[in-house]
């Protein structure tokens, strides 16, 4: 007997093959699954062929989690989003040792923008290249950057990553009013380096723009001096977003973050780095705002978010003056660079966690690995070992959309 199938239920049939060839599954022993960062074990992770996850299943912990040497015991660990950074600066490590923050970042004559003017653009290019390596072997699947060079300086950002896998956002500056619009188009948003970039004029343009691209707008605020009428002046405008830094913050600044529903994103190791001070951690912790955290310019600070979790951890712990109300677990301190992060940038419907709908975005760690190991190792403390111990030779395998990106040798 013969079947004759029409041409439509011939396309069923192959987008079904299509689909069922499509999917891919990873296994993982233990997996930080949801938004709650829940340690799962015997994890199973469905991907479709576009890189979101379909299903996951997975057991309970029931007993303590043992390692065996020299057998790989792999925790799968959401991807980490670097919530500020200037990729772009990446060629010139630690050219602003021991100088000043306005000296080495402030536009247009600061050290790093006239670095930016006189490096060929080939070498501009290599730093950007080995700092999307870097980033991956760190277990960074998404960062933000703040794009200096107006619309060129977007575009060369986007020329240099076209073949990369890595996840972005670009947040483009502006010379003067006529850059507005060209930049907004250009890029995913304005990065502003300071709210003093902003005068009468050019505030209509930004605001017209905004509201026709419908992208926000982040900016660098009270890093060094806390300037009380500017910082007024930006919540009163009510044109940014996202706040960069905020070192200098004090609590009724940051209950007018929580009121006006604004994201802030933290840097201390490069506050640190410049002198300039720490975070307000206490007030920050005691009104919950959500921060995330970013590692800033690559030219001063190294790209790894867990010296960056463990530098936050340090501070906060002498801040609160032992004051167990502001001790922060390292579940929440991992938030930072996963859920919160996705949620600062309303990445939060396909980035931030393995959770299903989600991209399959995530990093193996080992934890046979010789500085991981512990005589006991359970479902509470295994957050304090992975914030507190795990370095990038520990992070295996990175993949995102579900496909492998980085590999450890």
């Amino acid at each position: 007997m013969f079947y004759f199938l029409k041409g439509l239920e011939i396309f069923k049939i192959i987008y079904i093959v299509y689909e069922l060839m499509a999917k891919k599954y990873l296994f993982s022993k233990y997996a930080l699954i949801g938004e709650n960062l829940d340690l799962k074990q015997n994890v199973k992770i469905d991907i479709d062929h576009n890189g979101r996850i379909i299903d996951i299943s997975s057991d309970d912990i029931v007993e303590n989690i043992t390692t065996i040497a020299n057998h790989q015991t792999f925790l799968m660990v959401p991807g980490f989003i670097n919530s500020h950074i200037h990729i772009g600066d990446n060629f010139a490590k630690e050219l602003g040792f021991n100088k000043e923050l306005g000296e080495v970042v402030a536009p247009p004559f600061g050290l790093k923008h006239k670095l930016l003017r006189q490096t060929p653009e080939d070498i501009k290019i290599i730093g950007i290249q080995n700092a999307v390596k870097e980033m991956l072997s760190n277990g960074i699947t998404f960062f933000i950057d703040f794009r200096e060079g107006g619309v060129e300086g977007i575009n060369l950002l986007k020329k240099v990553l076209i073949d990369s896998s890595i996840n972005y956002l670009i947040l483009g500056r502006f010379m003067d009013e006529s850059e507005i619009d060209p930049v907004f188009e250009s890029a995913d948003g304005i990065g502003l380096s300071s709210y003093k970039q902003i005068n009468a004029k050019n505030k209509q343009y930004l605001t017209s723009a905004k509201k026709k691209f419908k992208k926000s707008i982040a900016c660098h605020c009270a890093e060094k001096t806390r300037n009380v009428s500017l910082i007024n002046e930006m919540f009163n405008d009510d044109l940014v977003d996202i706040i960069i830094h905020g070192t200098k913050f004090v609590n009724n600044d940051l209950e007018k973050i929580m009121q006006k529903g604004k994201s802030l994103v933290l840097c201390p190791r490069c506050n640190g780095y410049f002198g300039v001070g720490f975070p307000p951690i206490n007030e920050i912790l005691n009104l919950k705002v959500p921060i995330s955290l970013g590692t800033d310019n690559l030219m001063v600070n190294n790209i790894d978010l867990f010296e960056e979790i463990r530098y936050f951890y340090r501070i906060s712990r002498v801040l609160c003056n032992y004051n167990k109300e502001l001790i922060i677990s390292s579940k929440d301190l991992l938030k930072m660079v996963t859920i919160n992060a996705a949620r600062n940038f309303n990445l939060d419907e396909e980035f931030g966690s393995i959770s299903k709908g989600r991209y399959a975005d995530f990093f193996l760690i080992d934890l046979s690995d010789p500085n991981l190991f512990s005589s006991k190792l359970d479902s509470d403390n295994i957050y304090d070992l992975i914030t507190q111990r795990t370095k990038s030779e520990n992070i295996k395998k990175t993949y995102i959309k579900g496909d492998l990106v980085f590999e450890k040798n």
